[in-house]
């Protein structure tokens, strides 16, 4: 035995040291040691020494090989190796040295700590093989004692946990990435398969509600018009359910955004009540409302979304609500650095159970199974409304007694507005120009096509209809249009190709395209005037808004 030898446990009861020497609770949890040396003199005396050697609390375990060949072949087996200690000298001179270039760059295992054990650093210098190495300690057996060795194995082994830590959080961080691209691709599935089942319902229900809106306006007995009625109440609710699910899924998705345009909060209020008046008056309902004289005429938001609140709370309180009626209340809380508004849907209905009132906003949800099934619903709607208060940076809750009656209270933040433009025209000059104007429609569907003819019929327009993109193009090189009416989803050439074709046709890139089409989404509507359309129509089409539409176009 070396000289080097003696002196490395020359102090080997040494009480200085920071380890611990307690017995670990977790005996299944331990650092792997390896050492390599052709000596086993070497290796007994290194077990010796690092008895009852803890860290972090574990233990350490060894194992043993007398070659840099055995060392090579336990590493392939057990890839948990804290830390190797390498003599240099073995089967070889230099057998140690190669061990760590094959560790290094054969098994590419870069989180093993390798310290140097050496008996002979003339024969392989620390500076030189630092240099060539990649190692992480020299010892060199002459100078080494115990309390040197439990050190540098101390440190080794920080530098081990560290880089497993570092390692582990780096995979941690890619699942997370890759969970996140997964559930973005589940999220995008979803939306297109309820974006392409919307259009599929959409397309039947524009023939029901639309022949249903054209017949309810013709001479009619008493019974004739109840059956109509309940069609278009029937298809009516079936694409009011549509429309909650579609919405549902893009404020899943973080998929809806608000729009910020000028609009009057009166005549929001005001429109609510000719919406429902059928149902307030077969109920015997009062509908009032009163707004803050300290609210500005002219308010900046999105009207479409407070409309859809409004209208989700009062419809809610006309399913439960059978005398007295419904009172809408709005105070303004904040006047300056933006308008804070306070919106009261107060009814005197059924009331709701105190125990009940926290489920109530949860989705597909209703405050008992007796309910959905008198009432009907979803259980979308409190959701959704919820939901959309909370994007306008409100809040709501609910107060209720059982047989007196809810208020639903919510707040949302808007900002002062200026006045909007009225659409207005002379109902005989209108007339005049109906007969002037001729209007394309490019659309494949024969339902569709029944639909659209009886409507325009209806306004007094004159039209003409063809079944795809060609065919409008076509149309359009031979005749005057003062508009057409693209169908988006046609054979041959769709309504998007067909708009970028008309776009680049100089004699008739100036027509205006209004988009026919059962989609639904932001992003298809975002399609269509990319595209170059000019306005966009949702089927079901009522005869109303497509009046309305062409009387700013045509």
């Amino acid at each position: 035995m070396s000289p080097g030898d003696d002196l490395l446990f020359g102090d080997e009861a040494d009480s200085g040291s920071d380890i611990s020497k307690t017995e670990s609770v977790d005996s299944d949890k331990h650092y792997q040691i390896l050492v390599v040396d052709d000596d086993e003199y070497v290796h007994q005396l290194t077990k010796m020494v690092l008895r009852g050697f803890h860290f972090d609390g574990h233990p350490i375990r060894l194992a043993s090989a007398l070659s840099a060949k055995e060392a090579i072949d336990y590493l392939g087996k057990h890839e948990n190796v804290a830390v190797a200690l390498v003599d240099v000298v073995m089967e070889t001179d230099d057998a140690g040295l190669k061990l760590v270039n094959h560790i290094r760059n054969v098994y590419s295992n870069n989180e093993i700590r390798l310290l140097i054990r050496t008996g002979q650093p003339g024969a392989a210098p620390e500076e030189s093989v630092f240099q060539d190495y990649d190692i992480n300690d020299y010892l060199s057996k002459t100078d080494i004692t115990a309390h040197k060795l439990r050190m540098a194995l101390l440190n080794a082994l920080r530098s081990y946990r560290d880089i497993r830590h570092a390692v582990a959080l780096q995979k941690q961080i890619m699942q997370a990435e890759q969970d996140s691209r997964t559930a973005a691709a589940a999220s995008e599935a979803k939306s297109q398969f309820l974006a392409h089942m919307s259009h599929e319902i959409r397309t039947p229900l524009n023939g029901i509600i639309g022949i249903a809106d054209i017949l309810s306006q013709t001479q009619l007995t008493d019974e004739q018009s109840k059956y109509i009625d309940t069609i278009e109440k029937s298809g009516e609710a079936l694409l009011s359910i549509i429309n909650d699910i579609l919405d549902f899924s893009k404020i899943e998705a973080g998929k809806l955004e608000l729009e910020h345009i000028d609009f009057s909060l009166n005549e929001i209020c005001e429109s609510l009540g000719s919406i429902f008046v059928a149902q307030l008056k077969d109920k015997k309902l009062n509908y009032t409302f009163k707004l803050d004289s300290n609210i500005p005429e002219f308010l900046n938001g999105d009207p479409l979304r407070i409309k859809q609140i409004l209208l989700n709370l009062i419809s809610n309180s006309l399913k439960f609500t059978t005398q007295g009626g419904i009172h809408i209340d709005v105070h303004c809380l904040q006047n300056f650095n933006g308008i804070k508004l306070e919106f009261r849907v107060i009814d005197t209905g059924i009331g709701i159970p105190q125990n009940k009132l926290a489920f109530l906003f949860e989705a597909f949800t209703q405050v008992d199974s007796s309910t959905t099934r008198k009432y009907g619903g979803t259980g979308l709607g409190l959701q959704i409304t919820k939901r959309l208060i909370e994007l306008m940076g409100g809040d709501i809750r609910v107060e209720s007694q059982l047989n007196e009656g809810s208020t639903f209270i919510f707040t949302i933040n808007l900002e002062s507005g200026a006045p909007t433009s009225q659409l207005t025209a002379d109902n005989h000059a209108l007339q005049d120009n109906r007969l002037q104007e001729k209007i394309l429609v490019a659309e494949d569907n024969r339902t569709n096509q029944m639909v659209i003819s009886a409507m325009l019929k209806r306004l007094g327009y004159d039209f003409e209809i063809c079944s795809d993109g060609e065919e409008a193009i076509a149309a359009l090189n031979t005749s005057n249009y003062s508009l057409v009416l693209m169908d988006c989803q046609m054979p041959k050439l769709d309504g998007f190709q067909a708009t970028r074709r008309i776009r680049q046709l100089a004699q008739i890139k100036d027509t205006p395209i209004i988009a026919l089409t059962a989609g639904a989404t932001d992003k298809e509507k975002q399609e269509c005037f990319d595209a170059g359309m000019n306005d966009f129509l949702s089927k079901p089409i009522k005869l109303g808004l497509l009046k309305d539409t062409l009387l700013r176009w045509a």
